[in-house]
């Protein structure tokens, strides 16, 4: 006999309902004996079976003595079927939060110690990060600043897979990262593909947040935080205070590398200077990043600086912000 791969499995249907009901699509109309003679089954199990189809809509059963069997259309029947097992899984992932919530509650008043997992070493600390990302659904929230782990930054595959994923990404950078050979480049990569990225002088400290509902945070200094022990924070009121230093962080961050409003007169380099320059990079950086001379980068700082009315680069980059140019 010859076995077929099964597919029903996904809507709850058993091996012995999906070979009944193969085995009513191809005849016309069977009664539970005949299903088991077809079947080399016990009729009880074929009975079963039948009924079981009829009672999730795959097949009906006339009113004879005994009942016969016939398949309902699939095209009908199991999109319907489909439809149906999709509304009890929204509505299981509907009460998720409520269940949550509660087994939340309870390792708060008996094993507080679970909301906060110690990472020790380099590798644990990559290896969970890691992990974290690829369960991300919804969204991810990091700062970004050296030193890093391996002495060099790098493109994070990770991410790349979050981004494809449709898994909104906001990142703020310390302003030192920008001066990192290479780093510049990859965070523009990122932007292009889909992350919001900001600047800042200096990030408060290292943090990868995931769904709002875990972090992990360096324990080390920052002089230190090339990070040999870090903490994963589970959702929490700690977990909820980080998420409030990020939001409160990101607001007075400047976009880097997006995408900026038209601007008459204005080329895409000095948008992107401006940018550069309202997070505090200095000349030599800039210059590097947009890959100008120096000296260039002082006469674009200055027409700009003559064209916003403004005194400062501080002055600038805030009057250029206010008219939406960065």
């Amino acid at each position: 006999m010859v076995r077929r791969t099964r597919v029903l499995d996904g809507v709850g249907l058993g091996e012995a309902e999906e070979r009944a009901y193969r085995l009513l699509l191809r005849v016309p109309s069977l009664t539970a004996r005949e299903i088991a003679t077809h079947m080399e089954t016990p009729p009880g199990i074929s009975r079963r079976a039948a009924d079981a189809l009829v009672e999730i809509g795959l097949a009906n059963a006339d009113d004879a003595t005994p009942a016969r069997y016939t398949a309902i259309d699939p095209r009908i029947a199991i999109p319907a079927l489909v439809r149906m097992r999709q509304a009890e899984l929204a509505r299981t992932s509907a009460a998720l939060p409520s269940y949550a919530a509660e087994y939340q509650e309870r390792m708060l008043r008996t094993e507080p110690q679970r909301l906060v997992e110690v990472l020790d070493g380099p590798g644990a600390i990559t290896e969970r990060v890691s992990t974290l990302l690829r369960s991300a659904e919804e969204e991810v929230l990091a700062f970004d600043e050296p030193p890093y782990v391996g002495g060099t930054p790098s493109a994070n595959t990770d991410e790349y897979d979050l981004l494809a994923r449709g898994v909104a990404v906001r990142a703020v950078y310390a302003a030192e990262a920008l001066s990192i050979d290479g780093k510049a480049d990859d965070i523009r990569d990122l932007v292009e593909r889909g992350e919001q990225a900001r600047v800042v002088p200096h990030v408060p400290l290292k943090m990868v947040l995931v769904d709002r509902r875990a972090a992990v945070i360096p324990l080390t200094a920052r002089a230190e935080s090339v990070r040999t022990t870090a903490v994963v924070v589970w959702q929490s009121r700690l977990c909820d205070a980080l998420i409030e230093l990020f939001e409160a962080t990101w607001e007075r961050a400047t976009p880097v590398f997006a995408l900026a409003s038209a601007v008459p007169d204005m080329e895409a380099v000095d948008r992107e200077l401006l940018s550069l320059l309202n997070a505090g990079l200095k000349d030599e950086t800039i210059a590097r990043q947009l890959g100008l001379s120096e000296r260039t980068v002082r006469r674009r700082v200055a027409d700009l600086l003559s064209r916003l009315g403004a005194t400062s680069r501080f002055q600038a980059g805030a009057k250029a912000a206010a008219r939406g140019w960065i």
